[in-house]
């Protein structure tokens, strides 16, 4: 993750620099994001969590190959991919 880090946030970076923080920024939150949800629930003793955002495939990906997560979507009546159950229980 490459962040400004907040006591650099009043110090002028270079453009290239601005570019690679934006262009990771929303991957990177979004994996922030996921990971919460995942966090949260196994610390109240779930077995699996609704994310009710999109999860890009890069993320999905990471979550099943890398991690050992499942996916699934949860209902035809949401918009396919708009909706993932992530469970982490055999």
């Amino acid at each position: 993750m490459t962040r400004i880090a907040p006591e650099d946030m009043t110090t002028l970076i270079q453009a290239t620099e601005a570019k690679t923080v934006a262009d990771s920024a929303v991957a990177d939150l979004e994996e922030m994001q996921v990971a919460h949800l995942i966090n949260e629930a196994a610390n109240c003793g779930q077995t699996e969590v609704v994310c009710a955002r999109p999860i890009s495939k890069d993320l999905r990906t990471k979550l099943v190959d890398t991690y050992g997560y499942k996916l699934r979507q949860p209902s035809p009546i949401a918009k396919l991919g708009d909706e993932y159950i992530i469970s982490w229980e055999d």
